[in-house]
C-alpha cells in the first residue's frame, strides 16, 4: 500500500479537511482483535464569522456534524497507521489511541477533526494559514472531545466518583475488559447500530445546525462584536463569577448519598494527581484555544465520555464545599474563565493570555504565541501574523514589539522568567516558552492596570516612542532606548533557591547590608540594632507562614480562622520605636519628594548621619517588600507601623489581623523570592534580579515605570537583565535630577 499524499486545499484560509472515521463494530463491542483504522478525508468550507449571514448559512448547511479532537501529541514518532482513501498515513501512538476511543464511543461512522491528520504538517504555508482557523473549527464542532490519555484504574475510580456525584453517565465497570468473541453478537449489534446511528446523526445534525444557525444570526463570538477585556476589575469580576457559579453548585441528595462514605480528601488528591497533575493535556498550550472556543466539550476515555462541566462541578464541590483540597484547581479555573468569556463575546488581551498560560508547554516554542491568536482580543496585525518560516526569536520579538506599541511603554519587557532562557534570544525579548510561575513577582502591572510606580515620570518621558516599523523589519534583534543611568551595583547578596523561606532570604540580605558599612555613611550601632529588630519580626512572620499548609495559605486572605496565629509573639518595644522612626522618615521625605510621595531620594552621602541612618532603615525595610503591600498598593507609613507592632495573643482571633498577616507574608514572599539585596556605589539600597552582577548599571529608561538593570557590552550595546526596586528612585526622582542637570540623557541600545 502506498503512502497518502495530501492534495492542496482550494483555500487554506477558509477550507478544512474532515476525517470520516469508519465505524468498527469489534471496537464498539470491546473485542481484543479490532480492525485497522480506516477513514476518508473530505474538504469543507467553514462558516467563518467574517462572512455574511447568507454565506455562513450556506456553509452551515453543507458542513456535517463533527467532533474536534483535543489531545497531546506525545512522542512525535509516527509508529502507527491509518488507512486514508486506501493509502497509508503514519500517525502517533496517542492519536491512534484517541481515535480508537472515539470509535468505541460511536455507534456509526463519525466525522473528526484532528490536527495531525487534517492539516498537512509538512506544508508550512498551510500550517500557518490553518492556525487562524483553529478557533473557528473548535467553535463549529458539535463536540470538542478531550482525550486525557490512556486509561488507568485510578483514573477510572476518579471518573466513577464524578459520575456518581453529578449523576451523569460515566464509565462502566466492564469497559476495560474485552468481551468474548461472538459473530452473532457482531451481526446483531451492527444491524442495530447502523440504523440507530442514522437516526441519531440526523437528529443530532439537525440540532447542531440549529445551534449554528442561531450563531450565524446573533454571534457573540464575531470579532467585530466581541469586547476586549481591558478593565482589570471587569476581568476579576468575570473570574469571580466563573468561580462563584461553580462554588455554589451542590449535588442532588440522592447522588451525594452514593459517595458519602468516600474519603473526600483522598479522592480529591487522587483526582488532582490522576486527572490534572499527571495529565499532560492540562500542560499543553493548544488546549486553551481548543476548549476556550468550544460550545460543548467532553472528556473522552474509558470507552465513555463525560461532559466538561461535570468535572468542574465535582472538583469545586470537593475543594470549596467539602474543603478537600484539589491543589491544581487553578488549571481548570483558568480554562473555564477563558471559555466562558469567549462564548459571551469577551476577549482577553494576548498579554493576559500568555500570563494565564505561563506554565503550559508547546512542542514548537512559536506556539506559545500562535496558539492564542484565535481567542485574543488584540486586533491582528503584521507583528502577530503566524508564520512558521520565521525563527522563534523573530516570532517572540514581533510579539514584544506588539506589546510595546500597544502600551506605549517598555513595561512589557519586565516581569518575565529569565533563568534558563534560550541563549540565542536577545536579552530584551522575554522567553515566552519558560514557565513564568518561576519568575520573580513582577514589579510592573500585568493585568492592564496603571503602574503603582512612576520611575520615568508623568510627561513624555513616561512613554516609549522610538518604534520604527520599517527599521524593525531589518534590525529586529536590537531595541533602541534612552534614559538615565543612576548608579552601578557595588555589592549584592548571594542568590538562594526559590523554596527557601523568606526569613532565610532576609537573613542573607541582613548580612549583606551589615557588611556594606563602607558604602553606607551613618551605619551606627543603633542602625544595626534596628536592623536586627526588623530581622526578628520578619523571622516570626516567616515561621508563622511556614507553619501553614498550602491550602490554608490560599484561604488565608479571605480571613479563615486559624489557631496557628497564636505562635506569633508580640513585637518588642524596640520595634515600636522603629515604627516611630519610620513615621518621621515619611515626614522628612514628603517635603522633598518631587511627587509628594513618601520617599528619600536625594544623594545620601550629602546627608547628615541621622538622616542617612533613617534612609538605611527605611530603604532596607521597603526593599524587603519592594515598596508594596500588594501588587496594587504601595507600602505606607501605617502599614509599616502595623507590620512592626502587630501583636497576636493566643486567646484572641481577629479575622482582620489574620487577613493583614496573609497580606504581609505574601508581600514578603513577592518582594524577596528570586531577588538579591543590592547596595550601589553611591550608597543606594534596593532589590535586584538574581542574575545581576557587581558592576551592572541601574537605569531609568524612558517609557518604563520601574528602574532596570543593564550590563554594558564591549561594543557599547547593553544586555537587559531585568527590572528592580531601588529605594528613592521609584517616583520620578531621576527625572528631577535630570531637570536639575545632575543626570544626563543617554542612549541604550538593547541587544
Amino acid at each position: 500500500m502506498s503512502n497518502y499524499i495530501y492534495q492542496p486545499l482550494k483555500n487554506a484560509t477558509e477550507d478544512i479537511r474532515l476525517l470520516k472515521l469508519t465505524f468498527d463494530i469489534r471496537q464498539a463491542l470491546g473485542r481484543a482483535n479490532v480492525n485497522p483504522l480506516v477513514g476518508q478525508l473530505k474538504n469543507y468550507s467553514l462558516p467563518l464569522t467574517t462572512l455574511s449571514r447568507s454565506q455562513r448559512m450556506l456553509r452551515v448547511a453543507l458542513l456535517p456534524s463533527f467532533k474536534a479532537l483535543s489531545y497531546v501529541w506525545g512522542n512525535p514518532a509516527r509508529t502507527h497507521e491509518i488507512t486514508i482513501d486506501d493509502k497509508r498515513l503514519g500517525i502517533t501512538e496517542n492519536l491512534h489511541k484517541a481515535l480508537r476511543d472515539i470509535q468505541k464511543d460511536a455507534i456509526g461512522d463519525v466525522y473528526v477533526w484532528a490536527d495531525a491528520i487534517c492539516i498537512c504538517q509538512d506544508d508550512l504555508t498551510e500550517r500557518s494559514a490553518q492556525i487562524l482557523l483553529m478557533r473557528e473549527i473548535y467553535h463549529a464542532a458539535a463536540n470538542v472531545s478531550i482525550w486525557l490519555g490512556s486509561p488507568t484504574e485510578e483514573g477510572r475510580r476518579c471518573l466513577e466518583f464524578i459520575a456518581d456525584l453529578t449523576g451523569v453517565y460515566g464509565p462502566e465497570k466492564s469497559d476495560m475488559v474485552p468481551s468474548e468473541e461472538s459473530k452473532f453478537e457482531e451481526i446483531f449489534a451492527k444491524g442495530l447500530f447502523i440504523p440507530t446511528d442514522g437516526i441519531m446523526r440526523a437528529g443530532f445534525g439537525f440540532g447542531q445546525s440549529l445551534v449554528e444557525i442561531a450563531d450565524v444570526m446573533d454571534s457573540d463570538v464575531r470579532d467585530d462584536k466581541s469586547e476586549m477585556l481591558l478593565d482589570p476589575d471587569a476581568i476579576l469580576s468575570l473570574h469571580h463569577d466563573t468561580i462563584q457559579t461553580l462554588v455554589e453548585w451542590k449535588p442532588h441528595s440522592r447522588h451525594f448519598k452514593t459517595v458519602q462514605d468516600e474519603d473526600f480528601v483522598f479522592i480529591a488528591n487522587l483526582i488532582d494527581q490522576e486527572l490534572i497533575q499527571s495529565c499532560t493535556w492540562f500542560e499543553r498550550m493548544w488546549v486553551v484555544q481548543e476548549l476556550g472556543a468550544s460550545d460543548n466539550a467532553s472528556i473522552l476515555g474509558y470507552g465513555k465520555s463525560m461532559d466538561w462541566e461535570s468535572i468542574l462541578r465535582a472538583v469545586y464541590f470537593l475543594n470549596y464545599s467539602l474543603e478537600a483540597p484539589v491543589n491544581n484547581i487553578r488549571k481548570l479555573t483558568g480554562l473555564e474563565k477563558i471559555r466562558q468569556s469567549y462564548n459571551n463575546g469577551k476577549r482577553h488581551p494576548l498579554r493576559d493570555l500568555i500570563r494565564e498560560c505561563r506554565y503550559r508547554n508547546a512542542t514548537d516554542p512559536r506556539d506559545k504565541i500562535f496558539s492564542l491568536l484565535g481567542i485574543m482580543g488584540d486586533k491582528m496585525n503584521t507583528f502577530l501574523m503566524p508564520d512558521y518560516t520565521k525563527s522563534v526569536s523573530e516570532v517572540y520579538a514581533n510579539a514584544t514589539f506588539h506589546f510595546i506599541e500597544q502600551s506605549g511603554s517598555l513595561d512589557p519587557l519586565c516581569g518575565w522568567q529569565s533563568l534558563g532562557r534560550w541563549e540565542q534570544l536577545p536579552s530584551w525579548i522575554p522567553d515566552y516558552s519558560l514557565n513564568q510561575d518561576l519568575a520573580a513577582s513582577p514589579l510592573v502591572p500585568i493585568d492592564g492596570r496603571e503602574s503603582i510606580f512612576t520611575a520615568s515620570g508623568h510627561d513624555h518621558r513616561s512613554k516609549y516612542m522610538a518604534l520604527d516599523q520599517q527599521e524593525l523589519k531589518h534590525f529586529w534583534t536590537h531595541l533602541p532606548t534612552s534614559g538615565l543611568c543612576i548608579d552601578a551595583i557595588a555589592m549584592l547578596s548571594d542568590p538562594l533557591p526559590e523554596d527557601v523561606p523568606f526569613g532565610s532570604i532576609e537573613h542573607m540580605w541582613h548580612s549583606t547590608i551589615s557588611s556594606s558599612g563602607g558604602l553606607l555613611d551613618g551605619f551606627t550601632k543603633d542602625v544595626q540594632s534596628y536592623l536586627e529588630d526588623i530581622s526578628s519580626v520578619v523571622s516570626m512572620y516567616s515561621k508563622y507562614w511556614n507553619s501553614l499548609d498550602q491550602f490554608s495559605k490560599q484561604l488565608r486572605p479571605v480571613s479563615i480562622k486559624s489557631p496557628s496565629t497564636a505562635r506569633l509573639p508580640k513585637s518588642s518595644k524596640s520595634t515600636d520605636s522603629l515604627s516611630k522612626h519610620s513615621q518621621s522618615t515619611d515626614q522628612l521625605a514628603s517635603s522633598s519628594s518631587p511627587t509628594g510621595k513618601p520617599s528619600l531620594s536625594f544623594e545620601p552621602k550629602k546627608w547628615d548621619s541621622f538622616l542617612h541612618a533613617i534612609y538605611i532603615l527605611d530603604a532596607y525595610l521597603q526593599s524587603l517588600l519592594c515598596g508594596r503591600i500588594s501588587t496594587t498598593e504601595r507600602l505606607t507609613r501605617d502599614d509599616i507601623q502595623k507590620f512592626m507592632s502587630l501583636s497576636l495573643p493566643a486567646d484572641i482571633t481577629d479575622p482582620e489581623r489574620e487577613s493583614f498577616l496573609a497580606k504581609v507574608c505574601n508581600a514578603l514572599v513577592a518582594g524577596m523570592t528570586r531577588r538579591c539585596m543590592a547596595v550601589t556605589e553611591q550608597g543606594y539600597i534596593g532589590a535586584i534580579p538574581q542574575e545581576a552582577q557587581q558592576g551592572d548599571l541601574i537605569c531609568v529608561l524612558f517609557g518604563c515605570s520601574v528602574p532596570v538593570v543593564l550590563r554594558k557590552r564591549i561594543g557599547g550595546e547593553y544586555l537587559f537583565i531585568g527590572e528592580c526596586y531601588l529605594h528613592g528612585f521609584m517616583d520620578s526622582e531621576a527625572i528631577v535630577f535630570q531637570v536639575k542637570g545632575e543626570f544626563q540623557v543617554q542612549k541604550f541600545v538593547l541587544c
